[in-house]
């Protein structure tokens, strides 16, 4: 009598465990995603009036042109068009706070070594201004923070004289020209040697000339600050 041959029936079970395996992977990938992407979603802290914030920042003129920065790229990027920027520290500086506006703030110059200046000088409002635009701003942001002068204008007229005696060549120097002047404890820009204090560098812009006499702005238009941390 042949014997009839059965075939084993194949379990049904096995597409759904195989299904299973398969969400149970996707459900262990998803979850090592989540864990890596955790902190890109974490809540940064805030800068809040207070806190210490250290920053690194470029002082920009009012033509938008940088004049002193904490970014070598940027440094190097100006030297490459021929443009000369000074390199200085990161700063570290009061969130919101309010100093007198007579203070002078002197940033160190480290690049390239200047003679004679104490170092890079902001005004107390000017460093008021930038305190007070931390307020809010996260760790790893970058803000352009505008200055305004009012009815200050910082401008200066020099005769032909007085423009020699701080050092520039009255006849070469144009309208447009960027010229340094030397900052004291007095909001005032000395002429000649009226004092032996060590000035800090102010960047000023002749904005007219006639015959006899230079007018030199040395207003600056903005700082464009990142908050590299908080530290209180």
């Amino acid at each position: 009598m042949k014997k009839t041959q059965q075939k084993t029936p194949k379990s049904d079970t096995a597409p759904w465990m195989k299904w299973a395996y398969v969400g149970i992977a996707l459900i262990f990938a998803v979850a090592m995603v989540g864990t890596y992407l955790a902190p890109m979603f974490e809540k940064k802290p805030t800068a809040q009036v207070g806190n210490m914030a250290v920053i690194g920042y470029t002082i920009l003129g009012e033509d938008g042109r940088p004049l002193i920065t904490t970014d070598q790229n940027l440094l190097a990027s100006e030297y490459e068009k021929g443009n000369v920027v000074l390199l200085t520290h990161g700063l570290e500086m009061p969130v919101g706070g309010q100093v007198s506006g007579e203070n002078i703030a002197v940033m160190p110059i480290v690049y390239p070594e200047i003679t004679g200046f104490s170092g890079f000088g902001l005004l107390g409002f000017e460093t008021n201004t930038i305190s007070v635009g931390l307020v809010g701003m996260q760790a790893g942001e970058t803000k352009t923070i505008s200055f305004s002068y009012g009815a200050n204008d910082l401008e200066m007229n020099l005769s032909e004289e007085d423009a020699n005696g701080i050092g520039l060549n009255f006849t070469e120097t144009e309208v447009g020209d960027l010229v340094p002047l030397g900052l004291t404890a007095s909001p005032d820009i000395p002429l000649g040697n009226e004092t032996n204090e060590a000035p800090a560098l102010r960047f000023g812009e002749v904005v007219d000339k006639t015959d006899d006499s230079l007018v030199i702005m040395h207003r600056y238009g903005s700082a464009r600050v990142t908050l590299n941390g908080i530290t209180g």
